[in-house]
């Protein structure tokens, strides 16, 4: 038996650009997001540069594991908070979720909206991020691959923004559109 159920199909082109179009819209909201991503890559990126420095009193075997723990906080910190704000940034838009469902939007294009806004929020944090971090690390003379750690704190970020993206975007996802639509900020 065929299935003639028209389906609704949202192009990766499009869902970027209603992304961009959402952060532009609430700008003063994202520069938080991505200046707490920023902070966090920044931190990890001039630890990574101070490693030698800072470490100077430890064994050289103790160094990588002070090293992962440092990273593990700056990576925990960054997503708690990140987690936040795209919550409060999901339920500002419920009234918008609403409206998409009821004009045929799936789970998965709500899911994937807000997985898309948020890796492009924690890649900017985490581009923004590793520019201070390496000034403050090479300024404090601290020493280190630039190339590796750009490739480092770019996977951080990501890592961060889907993690931290996950539940909002669940939660978005499986919201119902009459229940969004009546809900009041």
């Amino acid at each position: 038996m065929k299935n003639n159920r028209e389906e609704t199909v949202l192009p990766l082109t499009e869902a970027v650009y209603m992304a961009v179009r959402s952060i532009r819209l609430r700008l003063g909201r994202i520069l938080v997001v991505i200046m707490a991503i920023a902070a966090s890559i920044a931190y990890m990126v001039s630890l990574d540069l101070l490693a030698r420095v800072l470490a100077s009193s430890i064994p050289p075997e103790g160094v990588g594991i002070y090293m992962l723990l440092l990273d593990a906080t700056a990576f925990i910190v960054a997503a708690a908070g990140t987690m936040n704000s795209l919550l409060i940034l999901v339920a500002e838009r419920y009234h918008e979720i609403g409206t998409m469902k009821s004009f045929g939007a799936r789970d998965i294009h709500i899911l994937e909206l807000v997985l898309i806004e948020a890796t492009l929020l924690t890649l900017i944090g985490g581009l923004i991020g590793y520019l201070v971090g390496l000034g403050i690390g090479y300024g404090l003379g601290g020493s280190g691959d630039p190339g590796a750690l750009f490739a480092k704190a770019m996977a951080v970020a990501f890592i961060i923004g889907i993690v931290s993206a996950s539940y909002p975007a669940y939660h978005a996802a499986k919201m119902s559109p009459v229940e969004a639509l009546r809900y009041e900020l």
